[in-house]
């Protein structure tokens, strides 16, 4: 073979071993290596709008408890706090009998953290300020349906070391609170709707102390998901779902997402 037939047979070679490298390393073909996948019960990474303000209530050195009226689709829209800790509720809990515009409920699969597989109620008749600091319990301006992993931090029982759930800001607003028996908490707690849905897909907290002067102090909570918000306040979005189900957040229908097996 002559000098010049090698060069070119061996310039193509390498033109097509780079051609070769490039479409594997683009992600055509994974040797080796799962598919990606997209969670069905994948939390939002946009934030709602509303047209509630956020922002602190005005101080009067007294407890107050702001709740705006329920929409025309019967959804609470913001419930808003201002306490401290000797003003916390030591009342008898009613019974909570009201069921929120949207809400059904599902006996879902889940997986354990074991691998195994169990079952448990998807959905729970959540409450905008918690009822440690409200004392109300069967108030509709201040129930929304919230799945149990969200509001509890579980899918069963109690988790309030996840940061994805309301119970990780409420107990540790409470602690503050004990920690500052001479300081109010501002709390103010909005359902954001995406247009007509009846279901919120996410809760904006927004809680900031104030002193015995009324000016504003900063909490920080930690959690990864803090922001800084009007008044002095800090404010964190939550996603309202669970791992376990797709949620049409239209009507409250649900569907298991975990197989039995």
């Amino acid at each position: 073979m002559k000098k010049k037939q090698i060069k070119a047979l061996t310039s193509l070679v390498v033109i097509i071993i780079a051609l070769a490298v490039g479409y594997f390393g683009s992600g055509h073909l994974n040797i080796g290596q799962a598919p990606t996948q997209t969670s069905t019960a994948a939390s939002s990474s946009e934030v709602l709008s509303t047209s509630v303000k956020q922002q602190p209530l005005d101080f009067k050195n007294k407890r107050q408890m702001v709740m705006a009226n329920t929409d025309a689709l019967g959804r609470a829209v913001d419930s808003h706090i201002q306490l401290k800790n000797s003003q916390e509720p030591h009342v008898t809990r009613e019974p909570l009998n009201y069921n929120p515009v949207g809400w059904h409920n599902y006996d879902f699969y889940y997986k354990k953290s074991d691998g195994s597989i169990g079952k448990m109620w998807l959905m729970a008749r959540g409450h905008l300020v918690g009822y440690q600091f409200s004392g109300l319990n069967d108030e509709p301006r201040n129930l929304v349906p919230e799945t149990a992993w969200f509001n509890g931090g579980n899918y069963t029982g109690m988790n309030d070391s996840n940061t994805a759930s309301m119970l990780y800001y409420e107990n540790r607003l409470d602690s503050w609170l004990a920690n500052h028996p001479n300081y109010y908490l501002d709390y103010q707690v909005t359902p954001l709707y995406k247009g007509n849905e009846l279901l919120p897909r996410q809760i904006r907290l927004a809680y900031v102390g104030i002193d015995k002067n009324g000016q504003p102090l900063t909490i920080k909570l930690g959690g990864g998901r803090e922001k800084t918000g009007n008044g002095g306040a800090t404010v964190v979005v939550l996603d309202n779902y669970a791992p376990n189900a797709k949620i049409n957040y239209a009507d409250g229908t649900a569907v298991n997402t975990v197989s039995p097996k």
